[in-house]
C-alpha cells in the first residue's frame, strides 16, 4: 500500500466523494461543510488533504499548523476502507510532512451517548498510533472533545495559537478544561 494525497481545492474532481464522506463520518452537530475548509486553500499554514490508493479515494484530512505543533480538525477514512492499514498511514505521512507535534481532539469516553463503541474505537486506534492524552478537553457550543498529542508533549501555548487562526476565519468561543485527578 502506497498513499499519496493532493491538496483539495473548490476546483477539485472529487469534491462530491469528500462531501459524501464528510456526511457519513460526521454527526451533524459536529460537521463543517466543505465551504469552510476551502476558505483555508490559499493559506500557507493550513491544507485539506485527499488521500489515494492508486486511483480510489481513500479520506481526508484538514490540518492547520503553526511553528510548534499541526492540528488535524477532521479525519476521515471511507467506510470499506477502515482497519485496513490506511489511517496508520495517513498520520505517518502528516507526521512525515510536517515535523512537529500532531494534535487532534476525539470524542469524551465518560459521556453518555449513542455510539460509546465507536468511541472506543476511534480512541484505542489513536493510542495504538502513539497518541497521549493532554488530560484536557475543547469546549464549544455545548461540545466537549478529549485532547490527544503525538510527539514530545503538550504544548497549550501553541494549541490555543492554532485556534486563534480558525477563529480569525470564522469565529467561535472555546475554553479548554484540563481533567480533574481526585487526591485518592
Amino acid at each position: 500500500m502506497s498513499l499519496t494525497s493532493q491538496l483539495i481545492t473548490d476546483v477539485f474532481p472529487d469534491l462530491d466523494k469528500v462531501e459524501k464522506l464528510n456526511k457519513e463520518a460526521f454527526p451533524e452537530e459536529e460537521r463543517v461543510p466543505l465551504s469552510e475548509f476551502l476558505r483555508y486553500q490559499d493559506r500557507e499554514d493550513a491544507h485539506f488533504f485527499a488521500f489515494y490508493n492508486q486511483e480510489e479515494f481513500v479520506g481526508f484530512a484538514f490540518a492547520i499548523s503553526n511553528p510548534k505543533a499541526f492540528y488535524i480538525s477532521f479525519f476521515a477514512i471511507m467506510p470499506h476502507l477502515r482497519s485496513h492499514g490506511y489511517g496508520k498511514e495517513i498520520i505517518e505521512k502528516l507526521t512525515d510532512f510536517y515535523q512537529r507535534t500532531m494534535l487532534l481532539e476525539v470524542e469524551r469516553l465518560d459521556e453518555e451517548c449513542d455510539n460509546l463503541e465507536q468511541r472506543k474505537a476511534r480512541m484505542d486506534f489513536y493510542r495504538q498510533n502513539g497518541f497521549k492524552t493532554a488530560n484536557a478537553f475543547l469546549e464549544y457550543d455545548g461540545l466537549s472533545f478529549e485532547i490527544l498529542y503525538r510527539g514530545d508533549h503538550f504544548d497549550e501555548e501553541a494549541y490555543r495559537d492554532i485556534f486563534q487562526k480558525l477563529q480569525n476565519e470564522h469565529y467561535f468561543d472555546f475554553h479548554i478544561e484540563y481533567r480533574r485527578f481526585s487526591d485518592h
